[in-house]
């Protein structure tokens, strides 16, 4: 493990988690916009203004992921959390829970009702959206400290997925910024960590039900997804669209906040590519690099200050 350049493991988790956070409470008010009208009131990506700090369901349920996993890792714990969240307002700034997807609601009222947890996410083509890319990074941080062998990482990756979203391809969304995640932490530059993740990824993905997805990841596992035009991009809520809105935004950019304003200028589900390209920025270029005033905005700080510290120091706290 090379760390002798960047952040150190510490900044690099609480930078990642506090990324998500801060991502989507950037991306929040433009959420839904077109590329037209986000282009008309704002040229330039450098133009957009942390205009609020509210948080949506993005950042709830990787808060209600991290907690969860403090006291090691249990589906059914996580699934509780999730349920607590929709029905009780835990882990929300306002105390009730708001701008959740279809396939997660469906999938949470099926937890509720006794479903057990590897049952209850949809399956089918169409519930391919964002919603467990968006609050997968705790999970990837716990595999990472936790677990060595890539398998087993993966599995539990895959579980965590699939308490809402159970499709092969949402599976490998998830996998695959996982293993980006992970390269980053071992101190990979951000090119290198992209190319060694994706190169794993279609490795491990090679047979079935997976290795018919593969066509779907097709850009994200070329090796160029940087080199794509801003108009090839796009920022929807579909989980393929949105790896690779975060991927190129952060290929693209040189610090947290031109990642996150880059990938937001893409318009769209703007909270969510802000949360998933958070995650990753912040975990490569630390806490100290996301922009003090952005913090500051951020709607009930204590909170999730108060999850981020209890999971980050989970780790860190008995690796000193």
């Amino acid at each position: 493990m090379n760390m002798d350049n960047g952040p150190d493991l510490e900044s690099r988790l609480k930078g990642g988690l506090w990324g998500v956070i801060v991502g989507d409470a950037f991306g929040f008010p433009f959420q839904f916009w077109s590329r037209g009208r986000m282009k008309a009131e704002y040229p330039g990506p450098k133009d957009i203004p942390m205009l609020d700090g509210l948080w949506s369901d993005d950042s709830s349920l990787t808060l209600a992921t991290a907690q969860a996993l403090i006291d090691g890792y249990s589906l059914e714990r996580i699934a509780q959390n999730f349920i607590s969240w929709y029905y009780d307002g835990e882990f929300t700034p306002r105390r009730y829970a708001f701008d959740e997807g279809i396939t997660t609601s469906r999938a949470i009222e099926r937890l509720a009702e006794g479903i057990s947890p590897l049952n209850a996410g949809g399956r089918g083509e169409r519930d391919n959206g964002n919603g467990s890319l968006m609050r997968i990074l705790p999970v990837a941080y716990y595999t990472y400290f936790k677990i060595k062998n890539l398998e087993e990482r993966l599995r539990l990756i895959h579980e965590v997925s699939m308490l809402t979203h159970a499709h092969p391809r949402s599976l490998m969304g998830c996998g695959i910024y996982s293993m980006v995640i992970w390269n980053i932490l071992d101190g990979l530059d951000k090119f290198k960590a992209y190319s060694e993740g994706i190169a794993l990824a279609e490795d491990v993905y090679s047979e079935e039900p997976f290795s018919r997805e593969l066509e779907h990841y097709g850009r994200v596992l070329s090796g160029r997804i940087h080199e794509l035009g801003e108009n090839e991009v796009r920022g929807s809520g579909y989980v393929v669209h949105t790896l690779e809105a975060a991927l190129w935004a952060f290929l693209m950019s040189t610090s947290f906040g031109d990642t996150v304003m880059r990938v937001v200028s893409l318009a769209e589900d703007t909270d969510t590519t802000g949360a998933v390209v958070g995650g990753l920025a912040g975990t490569y270029y630390g806490f100290e690099a996301i922009p003090e005033e952005w913090i500051e905005k951020i709607e009930s700080r204590e909170l999730v200050g108060r999850i981020i510290n209890d999971f980050v120091f989970s780790f860190i706290g008995k690796r000193r």
